[in-house]
């Protein structure tokens, strides 16, 4: 099988990045399976590959995996709008790429969320199977974390989402959190998979003995004499991380006077120089920082130095399920005891697995007490250190789970294989579709907003309260919604207090809504909400749907539309019969071309108010069914 992989950070060991692509892809191919790994170009990643660039691009074979990187820069110090110029010009690429290289199966692997662009279009385009790995909620994720973003631009980004989650044939979580936020979408529970980070146990090991280097990088920990202990942050110095929980509590152990514990900040982002500033501000003697260091020397320094890993994160709900972070499972396969400062799933694992302590978010003085619990608990922390090196390799090893992924991909490619590797157009239509209906819906709603608004005050003064009648009717695959448009009728009651029929509560002010359609115009909400289109057959009543012959059910396989080929050949002047059967001869032949056709139509039988009434009639009559 020949699998293109887009990991955007793909890294070696000899990079100071996560190693999972790079393990998963190593397994595929000694199952014998051909990968391409497309990735970009970081400062924190080494691809392995050494030679310059060439139109913007370099390849080459590295442990047996066929390795494209584009020179395409990023670093964490990038600003937003950087950030997504550079995730722009990798999917763009990266979608070049997989249109124009033979492939039987598409792997993504987020972040970014924008990365899932090839899988997608390979997917309905070429019919290609596609799995995607979700690492991080985006963007529920940077939402909860404060960012703020624009509310078009929000809804642009959701519909991506969900449109990734639905293209994928299969779909990795890396931490429950993210599994239980795709299914909130709506996804077949039977497509997602579990499968958090690893450990490397055969890369990141125990020490032979509990007895610690000092570490030489740092001249004050370089003191035979005095045995320190020592605790170790690895990873992204960010916004996200919350890092001055750990300085708090570092500023807690110097009141009072504490010499022999240190903590080591292993890694780079954009707040270290902020926090390497307030270490220094405040003289804060038992923190010290190293520049990022490739796996290789990770492995070695926390095996014979750091007695302690440190779990820090931001106080942030979102993070407690949703994120599975690499450096807990290097500090397991270590055999690291963990401190952690927020509650979760790995919050979990170490208190029910007894590999560490487990402190509220925001209490540095919980964090400080823990520290020194650990530097004066010689025996607990060794049987934490034990616990832990077990747990990662009972739970969390890297070559069962990498079998596992391998087991998964085998599954997608064979269950979806004889998918037709024709242009499936009516597919890229549906998509295509849907993003022309939510721009020029929020364009129109923006442009007739005068129109609706004096229509409002007309409906106000001719029939009163209330402006609007809102409906429950069926929309895609007969899913109730609740159809908006202007109210024609007034509410009249007979004696009883039932409403009158609707010819004797239709005025001339209701008749002229309807003939000029202007009635309908509310309904450009729903299309907006993605609940219906501008084309497509008219929503009916919820009451008709057990009515319908098997063949007239199948008006539902596509939205509902604000005009609709019966509406052009006929509208109301039709029988059932015949309308029914347009309806379902659009869902048969629909194409961008009709659309614009009936579009077309539409607006020439509104000027010469064609179809408005049955037979004279003002209403149409209600639908009994047909014979079967």
């Amino acid at each position: 099988m020949r699998i293109i992989y887009f990991h955007q950070y793909f890294s070696t060991p000899k990079g100071s990045a996560g190693t999972r692509s790079y393990f998963f892809a190593k397994q595929l191919v000694n199952s014998g399976h051909k990968v391409y790994m497309v990735c970009l170009s970081d400062d924190r990643c080494n691809s392995g590959l050494k030679k310059p660039f060439k139109n913007n691009f370099r390849k080459g074979i590295i442990d047996g995996i066929n390795v494209i990187e584009f020179n395409c820069k990023y670093s964490n110090k990038l600003n937003l709008m950087q950030r997504l110029f550079v995730f722009f010009q990798f999917s763009l690429k990266s979608l070049y790429f997989s249109l124009t290289t033979k492939a039987d199966l598409i792997f993504c692997s987020s972040t970014p969320l924008s990365v899932s662009l090839p899988g997608i279009c390979c997917r309905w385009i070429k019919g290609t199977p596609f799995v995607f790995e979700v690492r991080d909620l985006w963007p529920e994720l940077p939402l909860a974390m404060g960012l703020k973003v624009n509310p078009i631009i929000l809804n642009i980004i959701n519909i991506f989402e969900k449109v990734s989650y639905q293209s994928a044939d299969k779909l990795i979580g890396l931490a429950p959190g993210i599994c239980n936020g795709i299914l909130k979408k709506g996804i077949d529970p039977k497509k997602v998979n579990m499968i958090p980070n690893g450990c490397d146990l055969d890369f990141f090991y125990p020490p032979k003995s509990y007895i610690k280097q000092n570490l030489k990088e740092i001249e004050l920990l370089n003191n035979k004499d005095s045995r320190q202990f020592v605790a170790a942050f690895t990873g992204a110095h960010g916004l996200a991380n919350g890092l001055d929980a750990v300085l708090d509590a570092a500023a807690e152990l110097k009141k009072i006077g504490n010499k022999n514990i240190h903590i080591i900040f292993i890694g780079d982002g954009s707040k270290k120089l902020k926090l390497v500033e307030r270490v220094k501000n405040e003289s804060l003697n038992n923190c010290h920082f190293l520049d990022p260091m490739p796996k290789t020397k990770l492995a070695e320094v926390l095996s014979k130095n750091i007695d302690v890993g440190l779990m820090i994160l931001e106080d942030i709900p979102a993070f407690q399920y949703g994120t599975s972070p690499n450096k807990f499972f290097d500090y397991l396969a270590t055999g690291l005891p963990v401190i952690i400062n927020y509650p979760g799933w790995i919050s979990e694992l170490v208190v029910d697995n007894k590999i560490g302590k487990s402190v509220q978010p925001q209490d540095p003085k919980a964090l400080a007490q823990a520290l020194l619990f650990m530097s004066e608990n010689d025996y607990l922390v060794k049987e934490y250190s034990k616990n832990s090196r077990r747990l990662g390799t009972e739970s969390f090893s890297r070559h069962e789970q990498s079998k596992k992924f391998n087991k998964l991909i085998e599954k997608a490619f064979n269950q979806n294989k004889n998918r037709t590797n024709r242009y499936n157009l009516n597919l890229i239509y549906s998509l295509i579709k849907n993003l022309v209906d939510r721009i020029f819906s929020l364009l129109s709603l923006v442009f007739l907003f005068p129109i609706l608004l004096i229509i409002s005050l007309l409906i106000r003064f001719k029939l009163g309260r209330p402006i609007f009648f809102i409906q429950k009717r069926p929309g895609f695959n007969s899913k109730p919604l609740h159809l908006i448009k202007f109210r024609s009728m007034k509410n009249k009651y007979d004696h009883r207090g039932n409403l009158l029929e609707d010819s004797m509560r239709l005025n001339d002010f209701g008749r002229w809504l309807r003939s000029t359609s202007l009635d309908e115009l509310p309904t450009i909400v729903n299309i907006f909400r993605g609940q219906m289109s501008f084309v497509g057959p008219r929503p009916l009543l919820m009451k008709y749907l057990p009515l319908y012959s098997h063949d007239q059910s199948r008006r539902h396989e596509v939205k509902p539309g604000l005009t609709g080929w019966a509406q052009v050949n006929g509208r109301n002047d039709i029988s059932w019969e015949k309308r029914l059967e347009m309806d379902t001869w659009y869902v048969d032949n629909r194409s961008f071309f009709l659309d614009l056709y009936i579009l077309f139509k539409t607006f020439i039988k509104v000027l010469k108010r064609e179809g408005i009434s049955y037979r004279g009639q003002d209403t149409m009559p209600s639908f009994k069914g047909q014979k079967k």
